[in-house]
Formats: C-alpha cells, structure tokens, sequence
C-alpha cells in the first residue's frame, strides 16, 4: 500500500513539475510589458544624448564663426601692407553695409583671388566654409548639419556702436 501511495505522490509531483515549466500568460504579458517600458526609456535617452550633442556642436559652431569675425576685424583695421590704420568705425560701416549674414559670413570665407593674404587664407578654413555654404538656403540664416538638426541657426545682425560684432545663436 505504501508503494501505491508513494508512486501515486510522485506521479503528482511530475504532473505539477510538467505543468509548472513554462510561464503563464498573464506572466508572459507582464514581462513584455516591462520590456516594452525598459526599451522606450532607453531610446527616450538616446534620442536626448543625440539632440543634446548636436546643440552642443552648434554652440562650437557659434564659437568658431565669432573667433573669425573678430579675427576679420582685427584683420580689417590695418589697410594692406601700409603702417595706417582704419578706425573701428569705418570697418563697422563696411561690415554694415552687406546687410545680410550671407554677404556678411562670406568675408570670412577664403578668396583666392584677394591680392590681401588675409582675404586670400580666409578666417575660416575652406571645410568649414563649405559646410555651412552647403546648408545655408536663405540670406540670413547659417547652417550646418548640426545646426539643423538642433533646430537653430547662426545669425550676424547689425554691429551696434559701441559694441563688437557678435553671432547670434537663434532656436527656429
């Protein structure tokens, strides 16, 4: 009788052993949703690491443009290979006079055909002139890869009096 007893017990133990192995749906369920949570806080963080780089890389940008506007008009205040000097505000007026930032940021660009070895090296190197040529559509909004995908642009607005030409880092 005990022999009985004992391999009925164990035929329930591996029938709820055989019942037990896999997971229930409701398990199932609940473990694809926390997946599904886990993976979309995941690219929620990947997507902002992404947009924050490319305002990071926008405010180099920024950086760079303005170090060669100041260096253009460091540049401008002596006129060519003469000891005379220009004034601050006869170069502010020529800046002035463009009157859009495209007109404005080609006088940073390399002029190969400027007898001035300045104009001629440019203020910034021709890779990076031609990067924002290749995103800039309007006449008063430079581009760039990043800039764009950051959702801004660079401005050169007016230079006041008083003050020192700047480049505006604008949100669209």
């Amino acid at each position: 009788m005990q022999q009985a007893t004992s391999a009925a017990a164990m035929k329930v133990r591996n029938t709820v052993q055989v019942c037990r192995r896999g997971f229930s749906f409701v398990e199932a369920i609940f473990t694809i949703a926390i997946i599904g949570i886990m993976s979309s806080l995941v690219v929620a963080a990947i997507s902002n690491a992404s947009r924050d780089a490319h305002r990071v890389m926008a405010r180099q940008q920024q950086a760079s443009v303005q170090s060669a506007l100041t260096a253009w008009v460091l540049a401008q205040t002596r006129m060519g290979n003469t000891a005379q000097f220009r004034s601050l505000e006869n170069v502010r007026t020529t800046y002035n006079s463009l009157g859009t930032t495209s007109a404005r940021f080609n006088l940073l660009v390399p002029n190969s055909a400027s007898p001035d070895p300045n104009l001629r090296a440019g203020f910034l190197d021709q890779t990076t002139a031609d990067h924002f040529l290749d995103y800039t559509t309007g006449s008063d909004k430079l581009k760039t890869a990043a800039l764009d995908n950051a959702k801004q642009y660079l401005s050169l607005p007016d230079w006041q009096s008083g003050d020192f030409p700047r480049v505006d880092l604008v949100n669209e």
